[in-house]
């Protein structure tokens, strides 16, 4: 049996003249955190669990400095599980961790107002594991349950009540309803910047991809805004909201698209028993494509090997379609946010087709 903590001391199993040296107090600190862990919920825990435990201020500090907890807000800390290889706030990329650090708040913040409010914009959009872009992750959003009073401080923005029913995420938090979310996030403002509609169609195409929210869904969403400022250009960017949409990339390139004045048919099949296409140009031979990392993973793992197989499988497809007359457009996510590049691009394509004349296989489906 694991020893306790008492008054800040492990006393249970360790004489008091064996409670000196690193080592030890290292041993006591793992102990102490495995009883931490056995208390968080959602992975936090607070300063009241501590306490019961005999931990005070100075054993809570050791446990943070040594990597075991991770304060969030006052008197709330996310818990390294025992023996984890990686702690929970922590992650393989800088937006994973971003996305992992975001999620732990927002469970703070929850549990520290007691179901007074639910998770809102794009705090509850990570809750549901939704698609975003362009949203500060530093700051979480809340609603409140039953007032209208709003507060700011520095990690996080309290919002008046909505007239609409709260929903749980899968990992059993309380959120509003993501369709909510999804246009709650265009709403924002952000520093100097008016609200923009894309961060809003991102999320609402990942939504609908994944079959959580529905068009019906959606509407309602944005008639609860219908008055709110800036809501037009959500309500514009989110007439295109599109399911078949697969990416963040995807949905970004159909909107860049779609501002150069090119009318696009999305996840085409340009030959029988081949692969899917991102996008065609309606009415022409000329495919264009987001260039993301994803299509040349194996699984959900992008590997040096999965890269170069995956180079070389999409030349081959490339050089067969060229050969029945279809010309290609790549954009990668750093051209993205430059319209002149995607426009040169589409239009050498147009050109190029035009001189290699027409696709005849193409259906959607």
């Amino acid at each position: 049996m694991r020893p306790s903590c008492v008054g800040g001391h492990r006393s249970h199993g360790y004489p008091q003249a064996r409670l000196e040296g690193l080592a030890l107090t290292e041993a006591l600190d793992h102990a102490c955190a495995m009883d931490l862990h056995e208390l968080a919920v959602h992975g936090v825990v607070s300063t009241c669990d501590a306490n019961r435990l005999g931990l005070g201020p100075y054993e809570i500090g050791r446990l943070c400095a040594r990597g075991h907890l991770r304060r969030l807000i006052r008197g709330w800390y996310a818990v390294r599980p025992p023996d984890a290889a990686a702690a929970p706030w922590d992650g393989e990329t800088s937006w994973e961790q971003e996305l992992n650090r975001h999620r732990l708040l927002t469970a703070a913040l929850l549990r520290s107002f007691g179901g007074r409010v639910v998770a809102s914009h794009q705090s509850a959009l990570v809750l549901h594991d939704a698609r975003l872009f362009g949203v500060d992750l530093g700051v979480a959003h809340l609603v409140r349950v039953a007032d209208s009073h709003s507060r700011h401080r520095r990690d996080a923005v309290i919002h008046p009540a909505l007239p609409y029913p709260a929903v749980i995420a899968p990992c059993g938090l309380p959120t509003v309803d993501p369709a909510v979310a999804a246009v709650q996030i265009g709403l924002i403002q952000q520093g100097e910047h008016r609200p923009d509609g894309i961060p809003s169609l991102v999320a609402a195409d990942g939504l609908l991809h994944t079959g959580a929210i529905t068009g019906a869904s959606l509407q309602a969403a944005l008639d609860l805004f219908a008055s709110h400022p800036g809501i037009a250009a959500v309500r514009e960017a989110l007439r295109h909201a599109e399911a078949r949409h697969e990416s963040v990339g995807e949905t970004r390139l159909a909107a860049a698209l779609r501002v150069l004045g090119y009318d696009v048919e999305p996840q085409v099949w340009p030959r029988q028993g081949g692969s899917r296409a991102d996008f065609r140009i309606k009415g022409e031979p000329v495919i264009v494509e987001f260039d993301g990392l994803a299509k040349y993973s194996i699984g959900s793992e992008v590997t040096p090997e999965a890269v170069r197989r995956g180079l070389s499988r999409e030349k081959l497809r490339e050089d067969e379609l060229r050969l029945e007359g279809w010309s290609f457009v790549r954009v990668q996510w750093f051209e993205l946010g430059s319209l002149p590049t995607i426009h040169r691009k589409v239009e050498m394509a147009r050109q190029l087709a035009g001189h290699l004349g027409a696709g005849t296989r193409v259906s959607a489906r």
